[in-house]
């Protein structure tokens, strides 16, 4: 198994519905690591921990990065790739001549992370995966945000592409999906419940998963 890079949105996700032990599990069969970057460290724990509304979260991140169940990365050739990245990724899309912002830091450390372990990406914000994924979904769905044309700028889209071929990105429910089909939720009796209160679960606190998609994935279980 490749290594797994985690983007803060997907570890919220798993945290916040108490799947911290679920992901222990899993990565005892995995042949591989876990990693996020020191930028994803900052936005899950270091900032985090200083307010009161996700302290406790970000306590128990904090503990589990100590007993090195998830391990943090980072030099300066991630440093630089990261730069790159991030400048492309937001010198994309126009809106009435001017660039839009459409990522940070945190999601392209991760990325970069990726192409350089030649590892998975676990995300669960939509925009960085449809980048990569499908750039005029992400092309329409801008448009239809923001009510008006979006221009590309086709030569730093090819770059960016060009950079992060062949990166594989994942979202927490298909990781969870894959514990579930381990055997990792055989605790628990009623199987097609535990499922659907799974992915909802995941869905309501940040994953990027529309219903079709959870449709569809409890249909391969029946």
């Amino acid at each position: 198994m490749k290594n797994l890079i985690f983007d803060t949105s997907s570890i919220i996700s798993i945290v916040t519905n108490d799947l911290l032990n679920v992901l222990v599990r899993l990565k005892e069969k995995f042949d591989g690591e876990f990693f996020v970057t020191k930028e994803v460290k900052r936005e899950m724990i270091d900032y985090p921990i200083t307010s009161k509304k996700f302290k406790l979260e970000a306590l128990v991140l904090e503990k589990f990065m100590k007993d090195k169940q998830i391990k943090l990365y980072h030099n300066l050739n991630l440093e630089n790739k990261s730069k790159k990245l991030l400048e492309l990724a937001n010198n994309i899309f126009l809106a009435n001549n001017n660039y839009i912002q459409i990522t940070h830091m945190g999601e392209i450390e991760s990325l970069s992370l990726c192409v350089i372990l030649k590892g998975v990406f676990v995300v669960d914000e939509r925009t960085v995966r449809m980048l990569v994924e499908n750039y005029k979904n992400l092309q329409k769905l801008l448009s239809n945000k923001l009510h008006t044309k979006i221009e590309v700028n086709e030569k730093n889209l090819k770059l960016f592409l060009d950079e992060v071929k062949g990166v594989k990105i994942i979202r927490s429910s298909e990781l969870m999906t894959v514990a579930f089909e381990l055997g990792l939720f055989d605790e628990y009796e009623k199987k097609k419940e535990l499922l659907d209160g799974l992915l909802w679960g995941l869905r309501l606190r940040g994953c990027a998963i529309s219903s079709e998609e959870i449709n569809r994935i409890e249909s391969l279980f029946n």
